[in-house]
């Protein structure tokens, strides 16, 4: 496979007013689009990164959905019910024959599982492109079981089991990719479950910068950029109501 087993493999985002965010992300990351049937695919430097599609009901709200390589959606059908996730799309193949189906966690997260083919290209961990993504969980030990299992990741604890930081980091292979936060005092009553994804910024961009254009466009910051020992990050709100994070990875501060 060119994408490594658990490895992101795709990401899109639904959203009712597709034209606003096609121009949003085209103004804050440089993304060009192609325009496949009913499905937008995004661009940066000739590599697909994104995908942007209007969801089926009015009742689905705008949001990003990660897609992690399973090199066979029939196969994690199975799993996902014997670990205790739930299937909410059945396997569904796309125009471009990559397989897909999306799946809840045991603690309630929406994620994507990939089938991709042989020659599939995704851009990863570059400028304008998704680079870190982490799961945001009430359940901890029951998710991190999950993927565990499911994708096959080895999982780092960093801080305390139930303590006031607890995190473990995902590795596919000898990378890090994924990571999963246990959210119970974080989360609001009324916030689900659910996977937060890292975009980096571009070359010219700082996350200061970067969250200045995506205000310039229209969006919202909800959270002001922040120093970390994994880059300088922010979270915005896009024009259509999705949520997701900006990270500057050449900005780091000790530990």
């Amino acid at each position: 496979m060119s994408i490594a087993l658990g490895a992101p493999g795709w990401t899109d985002l639904t959203s009712h007013d597709v034209e606003a965010a096609r121009e949003f992300y085209t103004g804050l990351f440089g993304w060009r689009w192609v325009q496949r049937c009913e499905y937008s695919i995004a661009f940066r430097d000739d590599t697909p990164v994104a995908g942007l599609l209007k969801p089926d009901s009015d009742h689905i709200p705008s949001a990003w959905t990660l897609y992690l390589e399973c090199e066979s959606t029939r196969r994690a059908t199975e799993r996902i019910r014997a670990l205790g996730g739930k299937v909410l799309v059945p396997p569904t193949e796309t125009p471009g024959h990559e397989m897909f189906l999306i799946a809840e966690d045991p603690g309630g997260a929406v994620v994507g599982l990939w089938e991709a083919p042989e020659n599939a290209v995704f851009g990863w961990a570059r400028a304008g492109a998704l680079c870190w993504a982490e799961v945001h969980t009430r359940d901890a030990s029951a998710v991190d079981a999950f993927y565990a299992d499911l994708l096959g990741y080895r999982q780092e604890q960093i801080g305390e089991p139930g303590g006031d930081f607890d995190f473990t980091v995902w590795h596919v292979g000898d990378q890090p990719m994924l990571g999963r936060s246990e959210s119970s005092r974080s989360l609001p009553a009324d916030v689900p479950s659910h996977w937060q994804l890292y975009f980096q910024v571009n070359p010219d961009h700082d996350a200061d910068a970067a969250v200045a254009k995506a205000q310039s466009l229209g969006g919202e910051v909800l959270r002001e950029p922040t120093d970390s020992p994994y880059g300088r990050i922010a979270v915005v709100r896009d024009v259509v109501g999705a949520d997701f994070a900006v990270i500057d990875t050449d900005r780091l501060t000790p530990e």
